[in-house]
């Protein structure tokens, strides 16, 4: 579980692209089912972005984009919902070695914080 509460100081977006309904996506599909609401539960802050394509042989891609805008990108076609969580795990680990940026103050969105 540590990984997942580690994902928001590391990635600052996680985004998925899919066709939930394609058979080459029931990992990916089963993977969101299942870790989404824990994910975003202990990384509330960090984009967490789920994009549907109506086209059934639209390959399912992870991307991660970390400080200073650096992107990688994982295909997880035809893979398990253990191997997704093992791709997910390894953007993890590509992000702790790039170099990281401070993160942006919470502003509450009071006129006194933004002035």
């Amino acid at each position: 579980m540590a990984w997942r509460a580690a994902m928001g100081t590391t990635i600052h977006e996680f985004r998925i692209l899919l066709n939930p309904d394609a058979p080459q996506s029931a990992g990916m599909t089963a993977f969101i089912n299942n870790q989404y609401n824990f994910i975003k539960a202990l990384n509330p802050s960090m984009p967490f972005l789920i994009r549907e394509s109506p086209d059934a042989s639209y390959t399912p891609m992870m991307y991660a984009r970390y400080a200073y805008g650096v992107e990688h990108e994982k295909d997880v076609s035809n893979m398990s919902e253990a191997d997704v969580t093992k791709a997910v795990k390894t953007l993890l680990m590509e992000g702790t070695s790039l170099p990281s940026s401070p993160h942006m103050p919470v502003i509450n969105g009071s006129p006194e914080d933004i002035i």
